[in-house]
């Protein structure tokens, strides 16, 4: 990620092929205080977002050409995560649950309230902020966990598995100082002191590849929704 992410601030993108709508929407939300960008096509959008820029999207589902669920699908598979508020003037409930199952952060049928968007704006942005500071450590880590050897990737999973050194020395043919020198290598690399805050790592980084994996599936839900 752009170390500009942290302090660009963030932008809410509409996405809403009604011109009308579009104009309100963008007065509305520019009123509430925040930085607004419009597109009449997911298309247009789906061209100009790289993913770099914090914020969330507001995006109409039914539109010409490629619709706003089926561009929601198409960021979540590139890797372009980004929270969204659906909104139509034709809700319907499969509709709604189709929306809802591609990690949305609500569903609103037009005409809505403005004080309902600005509490969905808020949420959605927060949760962005959070998603990107996840992925910003897991950057860190898998960084640090790429600079390890085979050696050092195969030490790691035998302290993951909770041997002791006497143990590992015996299932890899080993001295018991060999085994400590190992270890020791492997926390000099990783920059930590102990076998606990090792391990943590380890953990922590294996529990953000998965998130980060299933964050590309459009069936990804967010959690606490």
């Amino acid at each position: 990620m752009n170390s500009q992410d942290t302090t660009c601030a963030p932008t809410v993108f509409v996405v809403d092929d009604d011109p009308d709508m579009r104009d309100s929407l963008q007065m509305l939300i520019e009123t509430l205080g925040y930085d607004v960008r419009v597109f009449e096509a997911a298309e247009a959008f789906s061209r100009f977002y790289d993913g770099d820029r914090p914020g969330c999207l507001v995006l109409d589902i039914r539109m010409p050409g490629q619709t706003g669920l089926e561009l929601y699908e198409e960021l979540l598979r590139s890797g372009r995560r980004i929270p969204a508020i659906f909104i139509t003037a034709h809700a319907d409930v499969s509709t709604a649950v189709a929306a809802m199952k591609t990690g949305a952060i609500e569903f609103l049928e037009k005409p809505f309230d403005g004080s309902r968007l600005l509490e969905l704006l808020v949420r959605a942005i927060e949760f962005d902020a959070d998603w990107r500071a996840q992925r910003n450590r897991f950057d860190e880590l898998d960084a640090r966990i790429g600079t390890l050897s085979r050696r050092d990737l195969e030490t790691l999973e035998h302290v993951l598995a909770g041997e002791s050194n006497k143990v590992i020395a015996a299932r890899l043919d080993l001295t018991e100082r060999a085994v400590e020198m190992r270890r020791a290598r492997l926390m000099q690399k990783l920059g930590v002191s102990s076998t606990a805050e090792l391990v943590d790592l380890a953990v922590t980084h294996r529990v953000l590849s998965d998130v980060q994996q299933a964050a590309r599936h459009p069936s990804f839900l967010i959690p606490g929704i």
